[in-house]
């Protein structure tokens, strides 16, 4: 399995902000990913101030993805960027500091 972020353009008319409309697009996400059996799993996805969507996903390869949008019908283009490693504190190298 390999991590991929999937970017695309905020549907038009999508208010990421409502809870009612937010709540039907997870729908749609949810059930176009039961339709794969559980070759993709989405773990989160992030709406920016700029209209962007970036999906943070787990997928047996690349072409699930097309399935997957084929599913949801999405027909925006959509952007696959593979994570190559997650970077968080929890890597961050001992302090240097020195000791008086």
């Amino acid at each position: 399995m390999i991590k991929v972020l999937m970017e695309r353009d905020l549907p038009a008319g999508f208010d990421v902000l409502d809870d009612a409309q937010a709540a039907r697009h997870a729908r749609i996400a949810v059930d176009a990913l039961a339709a794969l059996l559980g070759k993709m799993h989405w773990l989160c996805t992030y709406a920016t101030d700029d209209g962007k969507l970036f999906g943070l996903v787990v997928v047996e390869n690349e072409q699930v993805i097309e399935d997957f949008v084929r599913n949801a019908g999405i027909d925006a283009g959509i952007k696959i960027h593979r994570v190559l490693r997650v970077l968080d504190p929890s890597l961050a190298a001992p302090s240097q500091s020195t000791a008086r």
